[in-house]
């Protein structure tokens, strides 16, 4: 049965009310077992197209409901939307025509951490390790869930990063000084990955590219090498239809171990 839950939790961290939406593996509730967590950003777009932004989502339950193969996960999203999306998901602040933007991402990380994730644990059969634990976005959320995996890596130790933004704002050089300081061999898997096409904009596309390349060859330093993986998707765009695709590859790379 294709099902969610959403559950509202205040966020002391950011003084507001989050919009959770939860996805339990189909045989939850006939069953004993217990369950890995993968955390997800922008919840709203993950199950429902009525939901989503531009009314299209990751279609996941379609996923889990068509591919027995996928591991069974429970997936946690989070919902950032609107004008504190980009101020949640980036963690340096960056200027954009003449307006400030980013630098909340450790609230926002503090609140999944400290407050969303032990309620989780308390609530849903889970396993509460960070070893079966994950974090996963696309654009922004690719750079949170890279940024998690240098800063809160005593949580989660999967992560996926899809069509990462790495290069908006001017702050991509203090991501990769972090990355170079950063130890990773707690890493279980890695993801990542940037589609060809991601725009309709030239210059943008080989922006996306050549960062998340970048960004790869410092993470092969830094992972071993059979739990990273990187993903030039031929023709890949920016948006839920073109991730809806490539979800049951990650999933199975990020948690058949």
């Amino acid at each position: 049965m294709k099902e969610y839950h959403v559950l509202r939790i205040f966020s002391e961290e950011l003084q507001k009310e989050k919009r959770i939406f939860i996805y339990l593996p189909r045989n939850y509730y006939t069953s004993d077992s217990f369950y890995p967590v993968l955390y997800m950003h922008d919840g709203h777009n993950l199950f429902d197209d009525k939901q989503a932004f531009d009314k299209k989502s990751w279609g996941i339950l379609e996923a889990f409901e068509n591919d027995p193969s996928i591991p069974k996960v429970i997936i946690v999203g989070i919902e950032t939307a609107g004008d504190s999306r980009s101020d949640e998901l980036v963690p340096y602040v960056y200027e954009f025509e003449g307006v400030k933007y980013g630098g909340k991402a450790d609230l926002y990380l503090k609140f999944i951490t400290t407050n969303l994730k032990p309620y989780i644990d308390r609530r849903f059969r889970t396993f509460k390790s960070s070893k079966n634990t994950g974090i996963m976005g696309s654009s922004y959320g690719g750079l949170n869930s890279l940024y998690a995996s240098l800063v809160y890596g005593s949580y989660f130790t999967r992560f996926g990063c899809v069509s990462g933004a790495f290069f908006y704002g001017g702050y991509f050089t203090k991501l990769k000084d972090l990355v170079k300081s950063t130890n990773l061999q707690s890493v279980k898997k890695f993801y990542m990955d940037v589609g060809t096409t991601e725009t309709d904009d030239e210059k943008k596309n080989e922006e996306y590219i050549e960062s998340n390349k970048e960004m790869y060859e410092l993470l092969r330093n830094k992972v071993v090498e059979s739990n990273l993986r990187f993903d030039l998707i031929e023709g890949g765009r920016h948006n839920e239809k073109d991730w809806e695709k490539r979800f049951p590859e990650i999933i199975k790379f990020m948690f058949n171990d």
